[in-house]
């Protein structure tokens, strides 16, 4: 782990730093101890005369009190609560269920399933029999292909 030294934490309080290095300087206080001391160290008086100008003198008790206000969430509540989410989602699905059940919309797609595998046989024989003729029909024409040229030569030949 690379430590920063003096200079470099008095560069970094002043914001004299491009952004790059800032930012990782910033992340590498934030995990050393050693480095946080030498930054604190650079703290003077007249900054923390500066910073209780600008808090106010019942910040403290005014951050203990809304921490007090705090209730912490009950293991039972929080069971209960998924447990509610838990059936509200499952009472949507079975109405989705009831609602295409009674449409007949399963119906329909069992119906539909002989036609869809129908279809894609037609498909697949459209395909099969293309495919074959596309196949005879370029042999047909490198045939040709071939004839023409072996008479070409022929003739030049001569």
């Amino acid at each position: 782990m690379k430590h920063y030294d003096l200079v470099e934490w008095k560069l970094f309080k002043e914001n004299l730093l491009q952004d790059q290095i800032y930012k990782e300087m910033e992340e590498h206080l934030i995990s050393c101890d050693q480095c946080m001391e030498a930054f604190l160290a650079l703290i003077d008086d007249k900054e923390i005369e500066m910073a209780e100008a600008i808090v106010p003198e019942d910040f403290t008790k005014n951050v203990m009190k809304n921490i007090e206000n705090i209730r912490p969430i009950k293991k039972n509540q929080r069971k209960k609560k998924t447990y509610n989410d838990f059936f509200i989602y499952y009472a949507a699905v079975a109405s989705v269920a009831i609602i295409l059940t009674a449409s007949g919309f399963f119906g329909k797609m069992v119906d539909s399933i002989p036609q869809v595998a129908t279809s894609i046989n037609m498909e697949e024989s459209k395909l099969k029999a293309s495919t074959f003729y596309d196949f005879s029909k370029k042999i047909t024409e490198r045939t040709n292909r071939f004839v023409k040229n072996f008479n070409l030569n022929r003739i030049k030949e001569d």
